[in-house]
């Protein structure tokens, strides 16, 4: 008598292949699952052999799978995933605008995974910066695959010491690296606790004065107050803490009449409206009394 082979469908291979998973799977994934949900899949697993039965154990079989990945925090990324196998990945980054800061710290900070829809851009320009040289970043999607990524670097504009070190400061006083570097040597220089947030204001009436700006070899902010400038042949000028512009004037205007500052002395005291007082190295001091109708002019200096 010759054997008959069954025939089967497609469908009911794949429909026989999903009960063998769905015996395989429900009864281990029940134990897990919440006390009403382990009710719902020990009745499907006892009618899953029915047609109806087997489509209720599909559907619930997927519902499980949502449900743990929503459990486990992981929709998201399967999510992601997905979106990277779709063609929505991020493969090009285009970085502009840096100078000091290195290309490849801008790569690690802006922390690169997943799909360029969920990439978050706003946590990507914070990370960004915080890199010494970046005050601030813009970080934008190009679908759907390129990250585009422009910085603006702070402007080295002096040098700050305090505490024993020295560092490289923008207009702000932000402080940007540790001076290490020769190149940033010949930025002005700035001493004491806050000097660094009024160096912008201060240097702007210094550079009113070029030919004295020229001179100075560091600015000291003494008691938060005035400043003191030391300049590059010894001399200290003394300046008030009001109308530092003016004083520089008639410290200016000496000079050019009477050569001031490249007489042998190491003391200039502006902190009195009406009168410079002169100190010698010896010791000796003189004392110039202004005179005149503008006050601008000066009596003869006594040795």
């Amino acid at each position: 008598m010759p054997k008959v082979k069954s025939t089967t469908t497609g469908a009911e291979a794949i429909v026989a292949a999903l009960d063998r998973a769905l015996g395989a799977v429900l009864r281990p994934v029940a134990d897990m699952l919440p006390r009403r949900l382990r009710r719902v899949a020990e009745r499907i697993e006892r009618r899953r052999t029915r047609p109806l039965g087997q489509i209720a154990a599909v559907c619930f079989l997927l519902a499980t799978v949502l449900y743990g990945l929503v459990v486990g925090g992981q929709l998201g990324r399967v999510g992601d995933a997905a979106l990277v196998v779709a063609g929505f990945g991020i493969e090009n980054v285009e970085i502009n605008g840096y100078k000091e800061t290195s290309e490849l710290a801008i790569l690690e900070k802006l922390e690169i995974a997943g799909s360029l829809v969920g990439y978050d851009v706003a946590a990507a320009q914070d990370r960004v910066a915080t890199l010494p040289w970046v005050a601030r970043a813009t970080v934008r999607k190009f679908y759907p695959s390129t990250l585009s990524v422009k910085v603006e670097e702070r402007d080295p504009f002096a040098l700050w010491q305090y505490d024993g070190e020295v560092f490289v400061i923008d207009r702000a006083g932000t402080k940007i690296v540790a001076l290490e570097e020769a190149r940033f040597a010949e930025l002005p220089f700035m001493v004491g606790e806050g000097a660094n947030e009024r160096a912008g204001e201060f240097l702007s009436v210094v550079g009113s004065e070029p030919a004295l700006a020229a001179r100075i070899r560091a600015a000291v902010l003494v008691a938060g107050r005035r400043w003191d400038l030391h300049l590059e042949d010894g001399v200290t000028v003394k300046l008030p803490e009001k109308d530092i512009g003016a004083a520089l004037r008639q410290l200016v205007k000496l000079h050019a009449e009477r050569q001031l500052l490249d007489r042998d002395i190491i003391v200039v005291d502006l902190r009195l409206p009406d009168r410079i007082t002169v100190r010698l190295p010896e010791g000796r001091s003189l004392e110039e009394v202004t005179g005149g109708k503008d006050g601008a002019s000066a009596g003869k200096a006594r040795t």
